[in-house]
């Protein structure tokens, strides 16, 4: 009989990292062993995730109906269990959320639950975000395994949840380079002009997209014929376009928007910037050094083990360094540089990757 597999993750179809790692994983899941479902906290319109005919997307948690009426929001910080007993209770075998907060909140109890966390979650030791913090941690004690897919992610959550110590595991993200190499030679509408820096994510206020435009303006003040593309949608884009036109860079900065595939974008860049205040382990970092695409990132994450000991990316602070860094690379061997980055990512391959998170389900599973 296969196991049955629900996932809860805060939005499928916003066309986030996190949404296309799970798509990833689910896809290659053995499906005659698991039977797997996902639902979500918050709907959007960004992007219909491809998932494999047998993942079944169930439909997106609305708030319940109560004589109070609250809002949906309420009710997952308050009395997540009116949700969790329409949306989420079945008869599954084991309940995956996929990142912290509101998923973890709406773990069943009682149930063998993994709580597979994407991000440091250092923000919780705010003393304005007190409630959270407890919240979390209660949630936690639902938990059988705490996944932390990097060392600075591991490490946030022994110093802030300590007490869940013995449940902790780090498990690096992976990716199918063989899928991303075969999109990235579809044909697209653009025309990209290099020497290329390119943004990649969402544009919101963690992803800090702005930084990475000032940055330009020194790297374009050094090498005028570069340019920059921003692939992604996001709150930002408004304030992001309204600096393009205050630094007078319409002619070399585009908005591209989202991209359902972008990997035909990303393989003719010369360097991904990415200049987020907080990450775990980054999808795109991992996309473009597939790609042969080097990363010029401040120490977030796994961008210092991405860059490969200064082989396949630099690690900066300041907003200068950053600019030489980049310039830099759009200026190197460009061959040497991608071969480098093409066989260091091969360690992160999914064969494997697939294999430890099928070992790490049953094990949960399988507990008496």
């Amino acid at each position: 009989m296969k196991k049955k597999i629900l996932f809860i993750i805060w939005s499928y179809t916003y066309g986030g990292g996190a949404e296309a790692l799970l798509t990833s994983i689910v896809n290659h899941l053995n499906p005659e062993k698991y039977d797997i479902s996902i639902i979500e906290y918050e709907h959007a319109d960004y992007k219909v995730e491809p998932v494999n005919e047998n993942i079944h997307i169930l439909p997106p948690i609305e708030a319940v109906e109560t004589p109070d009426r609250q809002k949906k929001g309420y009710q997952v910080y308050h009395t997540p269990e009116v949700l969790i007993e329409k949306y989420i209770k079945g008869d599954y075998d084991l309940y995956v959320s996929f990142n912290y907060q509101i998923p973890t909140f709406l773990l069943p109890c009682g149930t063998k639950n993994i709580a597979w966390i994407h991000t440091d979650v250092y923000d919780l030791g705010n003393e304005k975000v007190k409630r959270e913090k407890e919240l979390q941690d209660k949630a936690f004690d639902k938990a059988r395994k705490i996944v932390a897919i990097t060392d600075r992610t591991l490490q946030s959550l022994v110093d802030l949840f300590p007490r869940h110590k013995e449940k902790y595991m780090k498990l690096y993200n992976g990716i199918d380079i063989q899928r991303i190499e075969l999109r990235s030679k579809e044909k697209i509408e653009w025309d990209i002009q290099r020497p290329a820096v390119i943004f990649l994510g969402r544009l919101d206020a963690n992803k800090n997209p702005e930084r990475l435009l000032d940055i330009f303006s020194i790297i374009h003040e050094k090498q005028p014929d570069a340019h920059l593309y921003y692939v992604g949608e996001g709150e930002r884009k408004g304030l992001l376009s309204l600096r393009i036109s205050e630094l007078k860079l319409e002619e070399y900065v585009h908005l591209l928007g989202y991209q359902e595939n972008p990997f035909p974008i990303l393989k003719e860049a010369d360097v991904l910037g990415l200049f987020s205040y907080a990450e775990g382990f980054n999808l795109c970092m991992l996309e473009a050094l597939a790609l042969g695409v080097p990363i010029v990132a401040p120490d977030i994450g796994t961008a210092r083990l991405l860059t490969n000991n200064g082989k396949c990316g630099k690690i900066v602070d300041k907003n200068e360094d950053a600019a030489n860094a980049m310039i830099g690379f759009m200026n190197a061997d460009k061959r040497e540089v991608s071969l480098e980055c093409r066989n260091f990512v091969q360690r992160f391959a999914l064969d494997t990757y697939i294999k430890k998170i099928e070992e790490l389900f049953d094990s949960v599973i399988d507990e008496k």
